[in-house]
């Protein structure tokens, strides 16, 4: 039996155990890449313009809620289709601290889509008596609508948000 020499020694047969973690690295590599592309392309998250400004004025912000609270005002809207699915009448009903109907507000607003970039559809509320305010609405397409619209009497300011599924 011939000896070996050290530069001699039979071949490993585990040499591709290094090429297995080479292997998986490249994996993980590859995923974090595509989740980079995939959250720097997409939608931003964002749902407000200028949310920094809004941060640093946050407290004008609860000011404004807390004086909108003290009126004691709810204003509900719901939408009503007449002629096909997008077009209709927008019906706010407004009410008092006690219930009752509350008159003689201006009443304007605009129909948003959320998460959308589409024009908003300005909306003109006419008093129905009652507390009820209408207005005429014709939107491009049918689903979920925003209504953001400012309603005042006097001094006095009410601001509404309300998410509307129009079909």
């Amino acid at each position: 039996m011939a000896m070996m020499h050290r530069d001699q020694a039979p071949q490993r047969k585990s040499a591709w155990i290094p090429w297995v973690f080479v292997g998986a690295m490249g994996v993980v590599v590859a995923v974090n890449a595509t989740l980079i592309t995939y959250s720097v392309t997409t939608f931003s998250g964002l749902s407000v313009e200028k949310p920094y400004e809004r941060g640093v004025h946050y407290n004008q912000v609860l000011d404004a809620q807390a004086k909108q609270d003290a009126l004691g005002w709810t204003l509900d809207a719901a939408f009503a289709a007449t002629d096909g699915e997008r077009q209709g009448w927008l019906v706010v009903v407004a009410r008092d601290r006690d219930g009752g109907a509350l008159d003689g507000l201006a009443l304007e607003g605009r129909m948003v889509r959320p998460l959308e970039v589409i024009d908003d559809v300005p909306v003109h509320f006419e008093a129905a008596g009652d507390g009820r305010y209408v207005a005429r609405v014709e939107l491009p397409r049918p689903g979920q609508w925003d209504l953001k619209a400012r309603a005042t009497r006097g001094g006095d300011a009410f601001t509404l948000i309300e998410r509307l599924d129009i079909r």
